[in-house]
């Protein structure tokens, strides 16, 4: 019996009879256990009350500015004047001793030697000499460095300096050629056409009388030694005549216009019915005025060379001084007159090496030189 298996149960028989026993016990569900508390965000720091919106202010009409003068400072006249009488009249004063030594002399030569080494000596002494008078009269007068258009050198000031040497030249040629060639002319077809009147003087004898003798400077010949040769296009050229004399030009400037009033260059503002070409003349007028009186000192500088030597040098010194003027720096005039007289000296050295062939095919143009 007891290895007898369980009755079969199917699902339409009723369930069998479970065995008794005590009866199920209710239970309740568990809770989970309460959650931790979310801490309270921190209060914020109340924020300050904006100001109020006031309305803006107008700030009051200032008078404008009035323009620096050119010369920032008033110096008492009488340094000016020391200045000017040792510094300004220094290259009159030299030019008018070489004129007078050479017309008492008849065989004095050239004022350069023909030598290298001569050549040195006399650069060194025009040197040291212009250094005592613009150093002394520099002491005494004290123009600034703005007033000589003392400012550093830039890689720049040697391609202006350049172009402006070439500038010069063809403005120097133009300007002095361009006003007498047509006087000339006109004297000399005036003289032809004249009845029995005898025929003046031709244009090429006018110009051959004009030109800058050259020949009272330097004895051509000299050039066609190398060593003399780059002596003269650096140590004469961008040295003694460049830096000297551009120094003179910036010192005998600063000495003048430190005599003249102040309201000269400080020039009240252009009216409404005033003219621009009037206002122009009256802002540059002063300017234009010291650079002329300069130029035409630095020109009778140069009365051994002649009256073209003469007029030609006024007028490259007046356009050196408006470059200078115009870049506020004196390097680039400097610079200027360096290329400018070191391309003389090369073009004479040029003809001088090639004057048999020169000679056979424009014999004119070395009588025009004086060779």
């Amino acid at each position: 019996m007891d290895n007898e298996p369980p009755p079969s149960w199917t699902p339409s028989s009723p369930p069998p009879p479970q065995p008794a026993g005590p009866p199920p016990v209710a239970t309740r569900p568990v809770e989970p256990p309460p959650l931790p508390a979310w801490p309270e965000p921190p209060s914020l720091p109340d924020w300050p009350e904006a100001p109020p919106v006031r309305p803006p202010l107008v700030p009051p009409v200032l008078p404008l500015p009035t323009p620096p003068p050119l010369l920032p400072t008033r110096r008492r006249r009488w340094r000016a004047a020391v200045f000017l009488v040792l510094v300004g009249f220094y290259p009159l004063f030299v030019g008018l001793l070489g004129y007078l030594m050479q017309s008492g002399r008849a065989d004095r030569g050239p004022a350069l030697p023909p030598d290298a080494a001569g050549l040195v000596l006399v650069c060194g002494e025009s040197v040291a000499v212009f250094a005592v008078f613009f150093g002394f009269g520099a002491w005494v007068g004290r123009p600034t460095r703005s007033e000589l258009f003392w400012r550093p050198l830039r890689w720049r000031d040697w391609l202006w300096g350049a172009l402006w040497s070439i500038g010069v030249r063809l403005g120097a040629v133009v300007m002095v050629y361009g006003a007498l060639l047509p006087v000339w002319i006109a004297e000399a077809l005036r003289s032809k056409a004249a009845a029995g009147g005898s025929a003046g003087p031709s244009v090429e004898e006018r110009l051959q009388e004009f030109r800058p003798r050259l020949e009272s400077l330097l004895q051509f010949d000299a050039l066609g030694d190398p060593l003399y040769l780059l002596l003269a296009v650096t140590l004469l050229s961008f040295i003694t005549a460049g830096l000297r004399e551009e120094l003179w030009r910036a010192g005998f400037m600063a000495a003048v216009r430190d005599l003249l009033p102040d309201r000269w260059w400080t020039p009240r503002p252009r009216d409404a019915a005033e003219g621009w070409l009037r206002w122009q003349a009256r802002r540059w007028g002063p300017t234009v005025s010291v650079a002329l009186l300069a130029a035409v000192i630095f020109g009778l500088g140069h009365l051994p060379q002649g009256a073209g030597g003469v007029v030609l040098t006024g007028v490259v010194g007046f356009i050196l001084a408006m470059v200078m003027i115009g870049h506020r720096s004196i390097w680039v005039a400097v610079l200027a007159h360096g290329f400018f007289d070191a391309s003389t000296f090369v073009l004479l050295a040029v003809i001088v090496r090639n004057q048999e062939t020169i000679r056979r095919l424009a014999p004119d143009l070395l009588k025009q030189l004086g060779m």
